[in-house]
């Protein structure tokens, strides 16, 4: 609920009082001050004056400067130019020196009943000083009730919407450190229209100085004694509101962040978010995300924008490589552009053939029996793949009279491979790249000089692009050096459940598609399937996690050990220890160990998380707690 506020206007004597002005005319102090600004005297003193609001109903100013000029002036047309100036209704002077000419001005200001006051700042000093003061204690007001005014990380959030989500959110944000403004009489104002401006004004009115956060049925909460004075403050600046209201299964949330959406208070717009409240969501932690966020966009870093920049690209890309006649997330080949782009190699013959001439073995072979003559080998598929030229098959074929060079390398480049691979070679042999150039074989050269060093580098990334693979969809997190995998409908609370732990200290591999392949040595590694770090919470949208908590809360990879499926919990479910039975699901040919967790409100699904992978870490050192408890509870009901 809102309501207009009435001003007061504060009188000249409270300007004095607050500010530590010295009457040098103690008359009209009851006079009031109605505007915010501050007037320093300029054309005024050559006689020059309109007829503007400078005169009229600003707080007028002298200073050092303008007495001198005052001091130059012959008397009498000093004392015409004054008696003209004080003439005017503005409702007080400030000096800020004091001397001969102060005095003759005082004269003349008791004439007209104009207080005069003196100011032991400098003139910029006090300008500013007054301007704050006035611009606070004349600033367009209401008090509202029905909110919470926190300020979380520097950013003053108004929370708003369901009552008993946004109690028990601020309970846990004053736990976490943050501060409390005020639940109640909320005071509002528009500062010189740059900045709303929150106050509490409950203790004014109750003349306690402690604050209350009041809960249902006048379960109220002393913050000031629960939490310690630091956790409370009288006033932030808003900046934005958080409007809580219950899951709508029907309604949309926004999934990216990407449109603006603003509340007016007195004719200033604040950047709102909505969040959806439902079991299994951890308010407080997707509050403070919100907080982090919003100063990220501050600094001019916008990762909704970002994401959909680069999603852009990806789509964009993909189009054009259909086009190009490429094949598009087809893991059984790979265009030679690719290994050529990894490597940075040096394309010597065959550019044109780069996007249609595919990779589809995992192998880098040197054609050592070939050139002899012996191409048996040639007749199995895993062969024909990258060849690899040194100064050893050059030297060999140098040393073999020039008819069986002939015939055997012309037998050998009619073999159907991708590419050729040139390394640690000074001089290619003209006759050599004559062939190349006449049979049409891309021919590329790496800085990779040693021949062991290139067939273990090439062949380790073609195993991991070849490897077996899936997508799957869920979040890929690490705890304690374990990967897990959170599965679940969508909705559940998979991204809230992630993004806690990574407040735990935990860490993000991939959020919503995470791609897992299967390595050479049977280990099943996940990572994110395009764009990497980014998470999509409802309400917020698209969140860079690496930018918000750093590079210390991501990872590229990880390998699989765990799932966990989480589920709702509903209030006709009644659980067993069956319930809580382990199993496994076969990913990638690979049994991984599962478990069920179930959400409900009350439920702390990272903390549940965080348990099971402690207790699988237990169970793999050796130690099963179920086992345990069920032989002690035997021979507990042995020995009785």
């Amino acid at each position: 609920m809102e309501r207009i506020r009435v001003r007061k206007f504060p009188k000249v004597k409270d300007l004095a009082n607050v500010l530590g002005l010295i009457p040098l005319i103690d008359v009209n102090m009851e006079k009031e001050i109605k505007t915010q600004s501050v007037y320093r005297v300029g054309y005024e003193l050559s006689g020059f004056f309109s007829e503007g609001e400078e005169l009229q109903s600003n707080i007028n100013v002298l200073g050092r400067k303008e007495i001198g000029y005052l001091e130059r002036m012959e008397r009498t047309k000093r004392k015409e130019i004054l008696e003209k100036y004080l003439s005017y209704p503005f409702p007080t002077l400030i000096v800020t020196v004091e001397n001969n000419i102060v005095d003759e001005i005082v004269e003349i200001a008791k004439k007209y009943r104009k207080p005069v006051l003196k100011s032991n700042n400098k003139t910029i000093e006090f300008i500013r000083n007054a301007k704050f003061y006035l611009q606070k204690v004349l600033a367009e007001e209401i008090i509202i009730d029905n909110c919470i005014l926190l300020d979380i990380y520097g950013v003053g959030i108004l929370l708003k919407g369901y009552e008993d989500a946004r109690l028990g959110a601020t309970v846990e944000l004053l736990e976490r450190g943050h501060k409390f403004i005020t639940d109640t009489r909320l005071k509002v104002q528009n500062i010189a229209n740059r900045f709303i401006l929150g106050s509490n004004t409950a203790d004014k009115e109750s003349g306690d100085s402690h604050f209350y956060l009041f809960g249902k049925d006048g379960n109220d909460i002393d913050v000031t004694t629960h939490f310690g004075i630091k956790s409370t403050r009288k006033r932030k600046k808003i900046t934005l509101l958080v409007e809580l209201e219950k899951w709508d299964e029907k309604k949309f949330y926004d999934r990216l962040g990407l449109d603006e959406v603003y509340e007016e208070y007195l004719g200033f717009k604040i950047p709102k978010v909505t969040l959806p409240v439902r079991k299994g969501r951890n308010l407080a932690i997707i509050i403070e995300t919100a907080a982090i966020n919003y100063r990220l966009k501050k600094t001019g870093v916008n990762s909704a924008e970002y994401f959909w920049k680069e999603s852009k690209k990806l789509i964009e890309e993909n189009r054009e490589n259909k086009k190009r006649g490429l094949v598009v997330n087809d893991k059984t080949s790979m265009p030679v552009r690719y290994i050529k782009s990894r490597f940075n190699l040096n394309v010597l013959n065959g550019e044109e053939f780069l996007d249609n001439r595919y990779i589809t073995t995992t192998g880098v072979y040197r054609p050592s029996l070939a050139l002899t003559g012996y191409f048996d080998m040639y007749e199995e598929e895993g062969y024909k793949g990258l060849q690899l030229f040194t100064e050893t098959e050059f030297k060999y074929l140098d040393s073999i009279s020039p008819k069986d060079k002939e015939k055997n390398l012309e037998k050998y480049l009619d073999e159907d491979f991708p590419a050729i691979i040139i390394s640690g070679v000074k001089n290619i042999p003209d006759y050599f790249l004559n062939k190349i150039i006449e049979k049409k074989i891309i021919l590329l050269e790496t800085k990779l000089d040693r021949p062991s060093h290139v067939v273990a580098t090439f062949s380790a990334y073609l195993e991991n692009y070849f490897a077996p693979s899936t997508s799957v969809h869920g979040v890929f997190v690490e705890l304690y050096g374990f990967g897990v995998l959170l599965t679940g409908k969508s909705g559940i609370g998979k991204s809230e459940t992630a993004l806690e732990l990574i407040h735990r200290g935990h860490r993000l591999i991939a959020d919503d598609s995470v791609r897992f392949e299967k390595g050479v040595i049977g280990d099943i590694t996940g990572r994110a399937s395009k764009l990497p770090y980014f998470m999509e919470i409802r309400g917020l949208g698209i969140i860079d996690v690496k930018a918000l908590y750093g590079v210390g809360a991501v990872r590229i990879s990880k390998r699989l050990d765990m799932i966990i499926e989480l589920q709702e919990l509903k209030s006709e479910d009644y659980l067993t220890a069956m319930d809580y039975q382990e199993s496994t699901e076969v990913l990638l040919g690979n049994e991984i160990p599962k478990i069920k967790l179930y959400i409900s409100s009350g439920r702390n699904a990272a903390a549940m998380v965080e348990i099971a992978v402690m207790n699988l870490m237990a169970k793999r050192m050796g130690y099963n707690s179920e086992e345990v408890y069920l032989k002690e509870l035997k021979n507990k009901n042995y020995n009785d």
